[in-house]
């Protein structure tokens, strides 16, 4: 049994265990406190081992009885609903029971194992019993009990919203897939045929390479993280479908500055920004657009910006509307640790994107689809 699931685990075997601990440091911790107290003056002579447990037996039932009614009920149906009025009624309810059921169990401890008349017995003789034990130990047990109940609560809480956020990350990452598979696809299998069409050498090539962009956005990048050689990697085969689709008369460069090895970026980021960008290029239908894509790795972050220099009037409003999808999906992933910016400024398009980069100096490798190695991440 872990620690997780001896706190936290809802199975009968764990709960018992934990309730099981609870109880017993408990009944260790009055039965050492009872050590010191004995007689009917309260403190007349130490009481002995045997003495103190049969007076924590006398108590024990109505600790065990109102600590489960203070959880399993005034918790739940008053405090975690932000019913505090009834919930505070409640518990000075609880605790005068308390104090009323120990008073009557001190009288009868004190009958039964002192021998004293129940007529004998006023407040002054049986007090510790009723202000101690009634009240200051009660209130301490609710307390811990009910701070337990309500750490655990929060704490699961804190759980669930981390596993909805991721996955709702999740989500929009698979939403951005599907945006990205049926125009990348229709258009790069055009390609492709217009150059089976022509009898061009190229075909061979581009078909292989398509099959790695295929490969890549539909089984590689399930993983949370991906070499950032191999997106990189993947872009290029991109790009260079693009500049052979014939479809423009521009052309898009590539540059890489820095060292891109034995890092790791979220696989598809950086693709889908650059293949966002090419289906707005499409939507206009521009037919003399070039593109300068620029790769920038410095320390922890690769910063990518692509420059477009268009013959027709940039509209800043729409483009940034084109990447909501994208930025949102950003700001999930890296809350306050990323730059996303479009600018249009007569005619030409800037996109900037700055994204937190992994580093991983183990040597551990495997053996890639295109045979080369790469860092088991």
């Amino acid at each position: 049994m872990t620690s997780q699931e001896f706190i936290f685990s809802n199975k009968t075997y764990h709960r018992l265990c934990r309730h099981f601990v609870f109880w017993l440091l408990f009944i260790l911790h009055f039965f050492i406190q009872n050590l010191m107290i004995g007689g009917v003056a309260e403190a007349t002579r130490p009481r002995t081992p045997l003495e103190s447990l049969i007076n924590t037996s006398y108590f024990f039932p109505i600790y065990f009885l109102s600590t489960y009614v203070f959880i399993n009920l005034v918790l739940p149906t008053f405090a975690f609903k932000r019913r505090y009025s009834a919930f505070f009624v409640c518990t000075i309810a609880l605790l005068a029971f308390n104090f009323i059921a120990c008073y009557f169990s001190g009288i009868l401890y004190e009958h039964v194992e002192w021998g004293m008349p129940y007529k004998a017995i006023n407040f002054q003789a049986n007090k510790y019993h009723a202000i101690v034990n009634g009240l200051w130990v009660s209130f301490m047990f609710l307390g811990i009990s009910g701070g337990i109940k309500t750490t655990k609560r929060w704490y699961q809480k804190e759980r669930e919203n981390e596993e909805l956020a991721k996955q709702k990350i999740s989500r929009e990452i698979q939403l951005v897939r599907t945006q990205l598979h049926p125009d990348f696809l229709f258009h790069s299998l055009c390609t492709v045929q217009n150059h089976i069409d022509a009898s061009s050498a190229l075909a061979p090539t581009l078909i292989l390479q398509l099959s790695e962009l295929l490969s890549y956005i539909l089984y590689e990048s399930e993983q949370q993280s991906t070499l950032l050689e191999k997106e990189l990697e993947i872009i290029q085969y991109y790009v260079e479908l693009e500049n052979k689709s014939g479809v423009t008369n521009g052309l898009t460069t590539i540059e890489i500055t820095g060292n891109s090895s034995y890092k790791y970026v979220t696989p598809l980021l950086l693709f889908s920004v650059i293949e966002k960008t090419f289906e707005n290029f499409r939507i206009k239908n521009n037919t003399t657009e070039d593109f300068t894509i620029q790769f920038d790795i410095k320390n922890d972050f690769v910063n990518l910006t692509i420059n477009s220099n268009a013959n027709v009037k940039a509209d800043n409003i729409n483009i940034k509307n084109s990447f909501i999808t994208i930025e949102k999906q950003l700001s999930n992933l890296f809350p306050g640790n990323h730059v996303f910016t479009v600018t249009a400024k007569n005619e030409c398009e800037i996109i900037t994107v700055k994204l937190p980069i992994k580093k991983n100096d183990k040597k551990t490798t495997i053996t890639a689809s295109n045979e080369k190695e790469y860092e088991l991440l």
